[in-house]
């Protein structure tokens, strides 16, 4: 197979299992090509003007051999390179890293899990389960947490025996998936402090929120995950299962989320509690993060994201009034929503907090929230430490540690200072 072969066969893979629309198809070729030529972008427009829907993968194929704008790419001898991505029929695993395990069918799956393979399906749910079935025949335990303006949140916790098998999923697999630079949140060595200081001391930040972040990512794309890390479709197809979730509407705690929620968790969806969920939405966020990362340079700003969290910062003064409506239409492209009520666009005026950080001249804890805890501690002293448990935390020394560690992560000097106002608490209180 020469190189203009391998060339078409495998940018028209990644074109197939991409959303057919321009930017979408651009930001891939962008992504996944070495030596991009100057005019890549007039060839993803003469292939969307030949095909107005999504061919089959040889259409495109052949379209692509008989450009004549890609021939001359290849008249040296010399042209570019495509990323391969695995084979939709392929029958055996084509894996993207050496470390990962090697699953060729879902016999393979079953042994490396050590299930046999009923109990697989039944964990995997690759059925329809009667939502009159009593709990004990179910996988998750559904608990609402109610957010800080009061809304519900639903968390989907799944028991124990499908914990484990995820959190090996997690270690063994999903460790070794792609994550944009861009992405902070749920990552070793990265937290709401590097989020934050990408975008300390700028003149103007924005903040935007993804609508219901987990619940928006669905099949299609934890399947694309795993069949990017070259496993077989029967493979990509039971540890997509074993990651998703569809709710059952008949439980009560559903009842208490808004129409447009409980239709996202009739689907298969990201469960918000798995161990798995965390890793894979960044993985599955990869492009839309390529995307934004794209947009940000090309006005000299920054961008990163945390979570569901999305930052843009820079210093030049101009009209900003287009970007809410940009960022919006690329994430509705990508398959998620923009919570506008959540946008916020703060200037170096003013106080600018990123995921309850104050970033104006540098990455630093907010003054309320440290009084505040050091109220607390002063009342513990005086008062007794029950006293101040007034949100009911069911292990109230684990979230005073936990607060203290998080002030102390941004601010060492008074860290210290409640470090030993608590050692204090101890001392009279434990």
């Amino acid at each position: 197979m020469n190189k203009k072969i391998r060339f078409c066969r495998q940018l028209a893979e990644w074109f197939l299992v991409s959303d057919w629309h321009y930017s979408t198809l651009l930001a891939v070729f962008i992504d996944v090509a070495d030596e991009l030529p100057g005019d890549a972008d007039d060839l993803v427009s003469e292939l969307l003007a030949e095909f107005d829907t999504k061919p089959e993968l040889n259409p495109i194929v052949d379209y692509l051999m008989q450009s004549l704008r890609l021939g001359c790419w290849f008249y040296d001898d010399h042209g570019p390179r495509v990323v391969p991505v695995c084979l939709i029929n392929s029958q055996l695993s084509r894996l993207s890293n050496d470390a990962l395990p090697v699953l060729n069918t879902e016999s393979d799956v079953a042994n490396w899990l050590n299930v046999s393979i009923q109990e697989l399906t039944w964990l995997a749910e690759l059925y329809r389960l009667d939502p009159t079935s009593p709990s004990y025949f179910k996988h998750y335990h559904y608990s609402i947490a109610k957010k800080r303006n009061g809304s519900p949140r639903l968390i989907e916790s799944p028991k124990s025996r499908l914990r484990a098998i995820q959190r090996k999923v997690y270690s063994e697999i999903l460790d070794h998936a792609v994550i944009h630079d861009s992405a902070h949140g749920f990552l070793k060595g990265k937290g709401c402090k590097t989020h934050a200081s990408q975008h300390s001391g700028k003149d103007i930040l924005f903040t935007f929120d993804l609508s219901h972040y987990f619940h928006s990512i669905r099949w299609p794309n934890v399947y694309a995950i795993f069949s990017g890390l070259g496993y077989t479709n029967s493979v990509s197809k039971i540890l997509t299962a074993l990651t998703t979730h569809r709710c059952y509407m008949k439980d009560r705690c559903l009842g208490e989320l808004d129409t447009d929620h409980r239709s996202l968790l009739r689907e298969r969806h990201l469960p918000q509690g798995a161990p798995t969920s965390p890793s894979l939405s960044n993985a599955v966020l990869y492009f839309l993060d390529c995307r934004l990362s794209g947009l940000a340079a090309s006005l000299n700003m920054k961008y990163s994201r945390y979570a569901d969290d999305l930052a843009f910062s820079g210093d030049t003064g101009r009209d900003w009034r287009f970007l809410e409506p940009l960022v919006g239409s690329i994430c509705l492209e990508q398959g998620f929503r923009l919570n506008h009520r959540k946008t916020r666009i703060m200037k170096s005026h003013q106080k600018q907090r990123l995921t309850g950080v104050v970033v104006n001249t540098k990455p630093n804890v907010d003054r309320k929230h440290y009084d505040r805890l050091k109220a607390t501690l002063t009342n513990c002293l005086r008062h007794g430490l029950e006293s101040q448990n007034r949100d009911n935390h069911p292990d109230f020394f684990a979230y005073l540690e936990g607060s203290i560690a998080h002030v102390g992560h941004l601010n060492s000097a008074r860290g210290k200072t409640l470090k030993a106002m608590y050692d204090r608490v101890i001392a009279t209180q434990g």
